[in-house]
């Protein structure tokens, strides 16, 4: 009997310190699956708000726009009013379409990285009056999620920390797929920073950046210093494909 308990006892402790030795990868399977459901939630709600709320606003200006032109010319106070509602339309619809975008442009899931990513790098040049350049190597690239949402998420942070913290005039961003891995390479001519200075309060992108390439098993690295500007390189493993048969 005592032999018997102290088997248990020994079972229990192997399976303890198997799940303890699975535990990093339990738990960053954990953190990717609750990033997977993040995305989808954004993807529903960006897709709710450009083809129910933008288009319901759209039509909505059209038929102001019919009644000012019912309107009699004699009536100002009438036509300006119905001037200002459009005024305001128009401001809401441009709202609308822009958070849309900010949480998940459509053109991921409908068209892929590439255009996605070149939609990101035009909307950050038109915003932010930064010169940007992105090339991508191969041209015909296509990555399948999770990492197609991961590089463009690396991307968008990189340029949200450049806009709101670099100083910077250019922007350079490199994306290669080759030798089974996907490396990504922001780099701009701004202030630059000190790496072991204590983070900002309520600043979080590198945290977050670092975040998104863990779930993926991937690496980052940040090269920079004040007055150097900042090279922010990440590197992801590809999955591999199945040999045929």
């Amino acid at each position: 009997m005592v032999v018997a308990l102290g088997m248990r006892d020994a079972q229990r402790e192997a399976m303890a310190d198997r799940d303890i030795v699975d535990l990093p990868t339990a738990l960053r399977e954990l953190a990717a699956a609750a990033s997977s459901v993040r995305e989808q939630e954004k993807s529903r709600v960006a897709r709710e708000l450009h083809d129910e709320l933008a288009q319901s606003l759209t039509a909505l200006k059209m038929d102001v726009t019919w009644l000012k032109e019912r309107v009699p010319a004699e009536q100002q106070a009438l036509v300006g009013k119905l001037e200002s509602m459009q005024e305001m339309l128009d401001g809401t619809v441009k709202a609308t379409r822009r958070i849309s975008s900010d949480l998940r442009p459509l053109m991921l899931d409908d068209l892929g990285l590439l255009p996605a990513a070149e939609w990101l790098v035009n909307n950050f040049i038109q915003r932010h009056g930064i010169h940007c350049r992105f090339t991508v190597d191969p041209p015909d690239l296509d990555l399948q999620d999770p990492h197609a949402t991961a590089i463009f998420r690396i991307m968008q942070e990189s340029l949200t920390n450049v806009a709101r913290h670099a100083h910077a005039s250019n922007v350079d961003i490199t994306l290669d797929g080759s030798a089974g891995e996907i490396t990504l390479r922001v780099r701009d001519n701004g202030c630059g920073f000190a790496p072991a200075d204590p983070r900002k309060p309520n600043s979080f992108g590198l945290v977050g950046l670092r975040e998104r390439v863990y779930l993926l098993d991937g690496e980052i690295s940040v090269d920079t210093a004040p007055g150097k500007g900042a090279t922010i390189e990440v590197r992801i493993p590809l999955p591999q494909e199945a040999p045929t048969a």
